[in-house]
């Protein structure tokens, strides 16, 4: 192959600014792009090579002022090779022969030509106009900004991508659709592929051992995952924010999948597990809403705190009979799910574990399970039945007559001294809470939109926070004298609520309980009370309570 030599004839028509790229020309083998410039403007195209070359970009240039045959044939082998040119434009490089030649080279050889406009385009003869009638950059004085743009156009094969070192992969450049990953790397590092936003596609390698934290979060563009056997480790948020993905494949029944691995993988609608996987992190899942379906591993012991938050389009989950623990918020806003036949070792559900799955209507808890944190059904608005095994020894359900063929259950502790969960979507228009209760829950009647009456026995010494919220036909309501706490927002929303009777042994009252009923509500209460007291600095109308009242 011709090169420059000493029988090259090298010219100087004027002097040139005494300026160096920090980089040679490239050499090798590998895709590259090639450069046509005017060296009247090394000034302007040397800092933006340099760029590129950080960015890992392959390039060659002519590195001095040449002419000749030997040259001119130099640079059609260098053009025949390459993945495609870019044309640094000015008024010196459309009227320079050898960057004539290399525009009519590039196009008899079909390479794309990138036009960098260092000038106004108005320069461009009208010969080249045609040839360079596609994209174009135009240059600032921000190089960053420049090559930030060219970076996403130009072709990714002329581009070193990965930044490998002793078996890690620490960095990928922004370019390109597909990545085949070598053989022989065992760590994807922090962050490596992190809004890699051109990538598709990804083949990781057998030797793969560890894919560590926000390995690829917000590769918006990658449609799927296939995690080799050998991998240990999914770091936290490692795919967090890919929202075009749609499979999931992870083969290694050891491994350790973080917490908010998968969030919001808006596309997933495909998830394979493996069976040997004991626990799910909190919010490994939350918000794939595409996903309509999971069964979930043989082993699996755990599902974490808010792992399928928010998948609105999850219908099913099979559990598999090991699941011990649900924990808090786990299913929190899938709106979809319709039913759920919990395993029969579950021993905890956590709070809120169900919180607004509006198309839940039934739920049969085990008789293995030993505790049930606050709210687990709240904002189940279609829920009509809360059933529990007669042989737990920990909580028990009371079916309430409500007047539907099959009536409905009402969930309460062993001992029915606390009321956990009233059943949304009773048909009951009233409810008399048994006088063995002494606490009612937090958010026990939340959504209970049926309800206008609700009795309260003298047993009752704490009403829990939220727990009439949203019952939006409640219109009276009477606080027995043995209660002695009213916690945050008990009433709130109960758009008719209009005369609530509290009495002075209520000695705490928390935040917002009147919130959205304020301007019809009426609080019956002793003068000087603290409810009155309360009234007044909460702007809520008050009447003094009268022995009347009180009956």
């Amino acid at each position: 192959m011709p090169s420059k030599s000493t029988n090259t004839k090298q010219v100087k028509e004027e002097t040139f600014p005494l300026i160096q790229t920090k980089f040679e020309a490239y050499s090798g083998s590998e895709p590259y792009l090639f450069i046509s410039y005017s060296h009247r403007d090394t000034a302007k195209v040397y800092p933006i090579l340099d760029a590129l070359h950080d960015r890992k970009y392959r390039i060659w240039y002519d590195e001095s002022c040449e002419t000749g045959n030997d040259f001119r044939d130099e640079l059609r082998h260098r053009i025949e090779r390459c993945s495609a040119v870019v044309l640094f434009v000015s008024k010196a490089s459309m009227s320079s022969p050898f960057c004539g030649m290399e525009i009519i080279v590039a196009r008899e050889n079909a390479k794309r030509i990138y036009p960098i406009f260092l000038e106004d385009a108005s320069i461009v003869p009208p010969a080249f106009s045609i040839l360079l009638a596609n994209t174009h950059h135009i240059t600032t004085e921000n190089v960053d900004k420049l090559v930030k743009a060219m970076v996403r156009d130009l072709p990714a094969e002329a581009m070193d991508r990965l930044t490998l070192a002793d078996g890690k992969l620490e960095k990928c450049e922004d370019n390109g659709r597909t990545i085949d990953v070598d053989e022989g790397v065992r760590i994807i590092c922090a962050g490596a592929f992190k809004n890699r936003k051109q990538l598709h596609n990804i083949n990781l390698p057998r030797s793969l051992e560890e894919i560590e934290e926000e390995a690829f979060r917000g590769c918006n563009s990658l449609e799927a995952m296939h995690i080799p056997s050998k991998t240990l480790r999914v770091g936290e948020s490692a795919f967090r924010d890919c929202v075009s993905m749609k499979t999931l494949i992870v083969d290694n029944d050891c491994i350790k999948i973080g917490e908010r691995a998968f969030e919001n993988c808006a596309s997933l609608e495909n998830v394979t597990l493996p069976d040997g996987l004991t626990e799910l992190y909190g919010g490994v899942f939350n918000s794939c809403k595409s996903l309509k379906s999971i069964d979930l591993p043989s082993c699996l012991t755990v599902i974490g705190e808010n792992a399928f938050s928010d998948c609105v389009g999850l219908e099913k989950v099979v559990f598999p009979d090991n699941v011990t623990k649900i924990d808090d918020l786990v299913f929190n806003g899938c709106t979809s799910l319709s039913a759920v036949e919990l395993p029969e070792n579950l021993r905890k559900i956590g709070k809120s574990a169900f919180k607004n799955c509006k198309s839940l209507t039934k739920v049969s808890i085990p008789k293995s399970v030993v505790f049930i944190a606050s709210a687990p059904f709240r904002g189940c608005e279609n829920l009509k039945s809360i059933k529990v095994d007669p042989k737990n020894m920990h909580y028990k359900s009371v079916l309430n007559n409500d007047g539907s063929k099959e009536g409905s259950y009402v969930l309460f502790n062993k001992n029915k001294s606390a009321l956990i969960a009233y059943p949304a979507n009773s048909d009951a228009v009233q409810y008399d809470v048994p006088d063995s209760v002494t606490v009612i829950s937090d958010w026990a009647f939340c959504d209970s939109k049926k309800l206008s009456r609700i009795t309260l026995p003298d047993s009752i010494i704490e009403i829990g926070e939220g727990a009439f919220c949203n019952c939006i036909h409640l219109d009276r309501i009477k606080i027995p004298d043995s209660v002695e706490k009213i916690d945050d927002c008990a009433f709130r929303q109960c758009v008719c609520l209009e005369k609530v009777i509290i009495p002075d042994s209520v000695k705490e009252m928390g935040w917002g309980i009147f919130d959205g009923c304020e301007d019809k509500v009426v609080v019956y209460c002793s003068e000087g009370s603290l409810a009155h007291e309360y009234c007044v600095r909460n702007k809520i109308k008050t009447e003094i309570l009268s022995e009347e009242d009180g009956e």
